[in-house]
Protein backbone atom coordinates (compact mmCIF):
# COMPACT_ATOMS: atom_id res chain seq x y z
CA UNK A 1 0.00 0.00 0.00
CA UNK A 2 2.96 2.54 -0.43
CA UNK A 3 5.83 3.42 -2.99
CA UNK A 4 9.33 4.65 -2.52
CA UNK A 5 11.44 6.79 -5.16
CA UNK A 6 14.55 6.21 -6.50
CA UNK A 7 17.47 8.49 -6.73
CA UNK A 8 18.18 10.73 -9.52
CA UNK A 9 20.23 9.24 -12.07
CA UNK A 10 23.94 10.17 -12.64
CA UNK A 11 23.82 13.33 -14.22
CA UNK A 12 21.23 14.95 -12.52
CA UNK A 13 20.72 16.32 -9.35
CA UNK A 14 17.30 15.84 -6.94
CA UNK A 15 15.48 13.65 -4.12
CA UNK A 16 13.58 11.82 -6.83
CA UNK A 17 10.37 12.76 -4.97
CA UNK A 18 10.80 16.19 -5.81
CA UNK A 19 12.27 16.03 -9.54
CA UNK A 20 15.44 15.39 -10.75
CA UNK A 21 17.22 18.10 -12.68
CA UNK A 22 20.19 18.18 -15.66
CA UNK A 23 23.31 18.68 -13.77
CA UNK A 24 25.59 21.03 -16.15
CA UNK A 25 28.69 19.30 -15.40
CA UNK A 26 30.35 22.00 -18.12
CA UNK A 27 30.12 24.65 -15.75
CA UNK A 28 32.74 23.32 -13.27
CA UNK A 29 36.14 22.78 -14.60
CA UNK A 30 35.04 22.78 -18.09
CA UNK A 31 33.39 19.52 -17.53
CA UNK A 32 36.84 17.82 -17.32
CA UNK A 33 37.19 18.37 -21.34
CA UNK A 34 40.68 20.11 -22.01
CA UNK A 35 40.72 23.70 -21.54
CA UNK A 36 41.55 23.99 -25.19
CA UNK A 37 38.85 21.93 -26.35
CA UNK A 38 34.55 22.76 -25.76
CA UNK A 39 32.43 21.71 -23.36
CA UNK A 40 28.79 21.02 -24.37
CA UNK A 41 26.27 20.05 -21.93
CA UNK A 42 23.44 17.01 -22.45
CA UNK A 43 20.57 15.92 -20.89
CA UNK A 44 22.34 14.06 -17.89
CA UNK A 45 26.14 13.94 -19.42
CA UNK A 46 28.16 16.27 -21.64
CA UNK A 47 30.68 15.60 -24.13
CA UNK A 48 33.55 17.45 -25.41
CA UNK A 49 34.64 18.93 -28.67
CA UNK A 50 37.44 18.05 -30.84
CA UNK A 51 40.91 19.67 -30.03
CA UNK A 52 41.40 22.48 -31.78
CA UNK A 53 44.57 22.63 -35.43
CA UNK A 54 47.93 21.61 -34.09
CA UNK A 55 46.90 19.45 -31.47
CA UNK A 56 45.98 16.51 -31.10
CA UNK A 57 43.87 14.37 -28.58
CA UNK A 58 40.12 13.15 -27.49
CA UNK A 59 38.95 16.54 -26.00
CA UNK A 60 39.40 15.46 -22.54
CA UNK A 61 43.24 15.76 -23.49
CA UNK A 62 44.84 17.81 -26.34
CA UNK A 63 48.64 17.45 -26.86
CA UNK A 64 50.44 19.81 -28.96
CA UNK A 65 51.53 18.67 -32.46
CA UNK A 66 55.22 18.83 -32.99
CA UNK A 67 55.10 19.99 -36.78
CA UNK A 68 59.21 20.46 -37.59
CA UNK A 69 58.95 16.78 -36.21
CA UNK A 70 57.63 15.79 -39.64
CA UNK A 71 59.13 17.03 -42.86
CA UNK A 72 60.69 20.08 -40.88
CA UNK A 73 57.44 21.16 -41.15
CA UNK A 74 57.98 21.79 -44.77
CA UNK A 75 60.32 24.42 -44.03
CA UNK A 76 63.48 24.65 -46.63
CA UNK A 77 65.74 26.12 -43.96
CA UNK A 78 64.17 26.55 -40.20
CA UNK A 79 61.49 25.27 -38.05
CA UNK A 80 60.53 26.61 -34.36
CA UNK A 81 57.45 24.98 -33.30
CA UNK A 82 55.06 26.49 -31.21
CA UNK A 83 51.91 25.82 -29.61
CA UNK A 84 49.16 24.26 -32.16
CA UNK A 85 51.59 25.46 -34.67
CA UNK A 86 54.94 26.76 -36.22
CA UNK A 87 57.16 29.09 -37.91
CA UNK A 88 59.78 28.38 -40.50
CA UNK A 89 62.80 30.51 -39.62
CA UNK A 90 65.76 31.31 -42.26
CA UNK A 91 69.66 31.48 -41.76
CA UNK A 92 71.23 34.46 -41.66
CA UNK A 93 72.05 35.81 -45.14
CA UNK A 94 68.39 34.56 -46.42
CA UNK A 95 64.83 36.06 -46.31
CA UNK A 96 61.88 33.89 -45.82
CA UNK A 97 59.28 34.22 -48.77
CA UNK A 98 55.64 35.24 -49.09
CA UNK A 99 54.77 31.69 -48.54
CA UNK A 100 55.95 31.21 -45.12
CA UNK A 101 58.19 28.09 -45.78
CA UNK A 102 61.21 29.19 -47.95
CA UNK A 103 64.11 31.17 -48.08
CA UNK A 104 65.92 33.60 -50.65
CA UNK A 105 69.02 34.70 -50.51
CA UNK A 106 69.31 38.40 -49.19
CA UNK A 107 71.56 40.84 -51.89
CA UNK A 108 73.43 42.54 -49.52
CA UNK A 109 75.36 44.29 -52.37
CA UNK A 110 71.87 45.76 -53.21
CA UNK A 111 71.66 48.22 -50.50
CA UNK A 112 74.99 50.46 -49.64
CA UNK A 113 76.53 48.60 -51.69
CA UNK A 114 76.88 46.02 -48.93
CA UNK A 115 78.96 48.62 -46.89
CA UNK A 116 82.19 47.83 -49.12
CA UNK A 117 84.07 51.07 -50.04
CA UNK A 118 85.21 49.39 -53.83
CA UNK A 119 83.76 46.27 -54.82
CA UNK A 120 80.91 44.14 -53.21
CA UNK A 121 80.77 40.59 -54.25
CA UNK A 122 77.25 38.79 -53.84
CA UNK A 123 77.59 35.41 -52.30
CA UNK A 124 74.77 32.68 -51.51
CA UNK A 125 74.22 33.93 -47.53
CA UNK A 126 76.84 36.07 -47.95
CA UNK A 127 78.82 39.08 -49.24
CA UNK A 128 82.39 39.90 -49.34
CA UNK A 129 84.05 43.23 -50.27
CA UNK A 130 87.13 43.29 -52.68
CA UNK A 131 89.62 46.33 -54.29
CA UNK A 132 90.26 46.93 -57.31
CA UNK A 133 93.98 46.64 -58.72
CA UNK A 134 96.87 48.44 -56.57
CA UNK A 135 94.40 48.85 -53.55
CA UNK A 136 94.44 45.83 -50.71
CA UNK A 137 91.76 45.08 -48.43
CA UNK A 138 91.83 46.51 -44.56
CA UNK A 139 91.56 44.60 -41.45
CA UNK A 140 87.97 46.09 -41.45
CA UNK A 141 87.13 43.64 -44.44
CA UNK A 142 85.70 46.96 -46.28
CA UNK A 143 87.41 49.62 -46.95
CA UNK A 144 90.56 50.19 -49.33
CA UNK A 145 94.23 50.70 -49.07
CA UNK A 146 96.45 51.76 -51.68
CA UNK A 147 99.34 49.60 -52.53
CA UNK A 148 102.74 51.46 -52.69
CA UNK A 149 103.75 48.91 -55.74
CA UNK A 150 107.13 50.89 -56.08
CA UNK A 151 108.25 49.54 -52.49
CA UNK A 152 109.40 46.18 -54.00
CA UNK A 153 111.03 45.48 -57.31
CA UNK A 154 110.66 49.16 -58.25
CA UNK A 155 107.25 48.34 -59.32
CA UNK A 156 108.38 45.93 -61.92
CA UNK A 157 109.76 48.93 -63.83
CA UNK A 158 113.08 47.88 -65.66
CA UNK A 159 116.34 49.26 -63.98
CA UNK A 160 116.72 53.42 -64.56
CA UNK A 161 113.46 54.07 -64.93
CA UNK A 162 111.22 55.67 -62.38
CA UNK A 163 108.59 54.06 -60.79
CA UNK A 164 105.20 56.49 -59.89
CA UNK A 165 103.06 55.27 -57.26
CA UNK A 166 99.73 56.66 -57.36
CA UNK A 167 96.07 55.73 -56.07
CA UNK A 168 95.66 52.30 -58.04
CA UNK A 169 98.31 50.75 -59.91
CA UNK A 170 101.42 52.44 -60.10
CA UNK A 171 103.19 53.38 -63.46
CA UNK A 172 106.80 53.16 -64.59
CA UNK A 173 107.87 56.70 -66.01
CA UNK A 174 109.68 57.91 -68.51
CA UNK A 175 113.50 56.89 -68.75
CA UNK A 176 116.24 58.82 -67.68
CA UNK A 177 118.04 61.23 -70.25
CA UNK A 178 121.26 62.35 -71.16
CA UNK A 179 122.57 64.87 -73.52
CA UNK A 180 125.60 64.52 -76.10
CA UNK A 181 126.94 67.41 -77.70
CA UNK A 182 127.93 70.96 -76.28
CA UNK A 183 126.34 73.90 -73.92
CA UNK A 184 124.88 75.11 -77.25
CA UNK A 185 124.21 72.34 -79.73
CA UNK A 186 123.50 69.76 -77.00
CA UNK A 187 120.99 66.89 -78.33
CA UNK A 188 119.11 64.51 -76.10
CA UNK A 189 119.70 60.95 -76.45
CA UNK A 190 116.92 58.53 -75.54
CA UNK A 191 118.09 55.96 -73.91
CA UNK A 192 114.68 54.16 -73.96
CA UNK A 193 115.40 53.90 -78.36
CA UNK A 194 117.61 50.76 -77.58
CA UNK A 195 116.86 48.16 -75.49
CA UNK A 196 114.29 50.06 -73.76
CA UNK A 197 117.63 51.47 -71.26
Amino acid sequence: GSFTCGACPSGFTGTGATGCTDVDECATSNGGCDALSSCTNTSGSFTCGACPSGYTGDGVTCTDIDECATDNGQCTQGCTNTDGGHTCTCDVGYTLDANGRSCSDVDECAANNGGCEQICNNTTGAYACSCGSGFALDVDARSCTDVDECATNNGGCAAGVACENQPGPSRCGACRTRYAGDAVTRTDVDECATDNA
